[in-house]
């Protein structure tokens, strides 16, 4: 009777696991999507088993790999602080992760790439953008609640407030005419975008609602 093997350490699994993940992303940078799984199992030092035992499928494993990109600022949307600080660091934030080098890459995989699998492009919309959208939204609409923002309809006060934030300056990325270089101009700018919503979605007074009625 053949021993039963021993489960490996989940710290060896958590390595395995990065060690894929950054595999799929350098050579999906590097050849796109068509890249081969056992392409990404060399490149990781493990067999195409091991990846699949891991991710499931290749498309599993993009989306995990591209769902990366919103982390980081999705942890500071909580509904409760001071919303200006809150907007603000999201704005920043959403910034510095637009001027990432590896940030343009993968959105040009996702451009090249979404007609050809219009599935995993829409998965990642729904876990990506539109969560994003949603945590958004919860905040703002806490906001309305307390009566520090007017009462509206959050998800379109989140969507205007993520155009303000990134501006044309996605476009500009992808055709290289980026104008806010420096971390300092593009604090400026979400200091700037946090100002206009605020501004936008002030509640309205009870002076000048009466001004309107009468």
């Amino acid at each position: 009777m053949e021993p039963i093997p021993t489960p490996a350490p989940a710290a060896r699994q958590d390595r395995v696991r990065d060690a894929v993940r950054g595999a799929a992303q350098a050579l999906w940078l590097e050849r796109g999507y068509q890249t081969s799984m056992d392409d990404v199992a060399r490149r990781a030092g493990c067999s195409k088993q091991t990846v699949y035992a891991h991710f499931g499928s290749k498309a599993d494993l993009f989306r995990c790999v591209i769902e990366d990109l919103l982390a980081p600022i999705t942890a500071r949307l909580e509904p409760a602080g001071d919303l200006r600080d809150t907007l603000t660091a999201f704005a920043r934030e959403h910034a510095e992760l637009l001027a990432a080098p590896q940030t343009q890459a993968r959105r040009r995989i996702l451009i090249a790439e979404a007609p050809r699998y219009p599935d995993i492009a829409q998965g990642l919309y729904r876990g990506g953008l539109a969560h994003l959208i949603e945590r958004l939204a919860d905040v703002l609409a806490e906001a309305m609640r307390r009566g520090i923002l007017r009462e509206d309809d959050a998800d379109t006060a989140a969507e205007l407030f993520l155009g303000l934030c990134i501006g044309v300056e996605s476009e500009r990325h992808l055709f290289g005419a980026t104008r806010r270089r420096t971390a300092g101009e593009r604090d400026a700018w979400a200091s700037t975008a946090v100002d206009a919503f605020l501004r936008a979605y002030a509640p309205i007074s009870p002076t000048s609602s009466s001004r309107k009625q009468s």
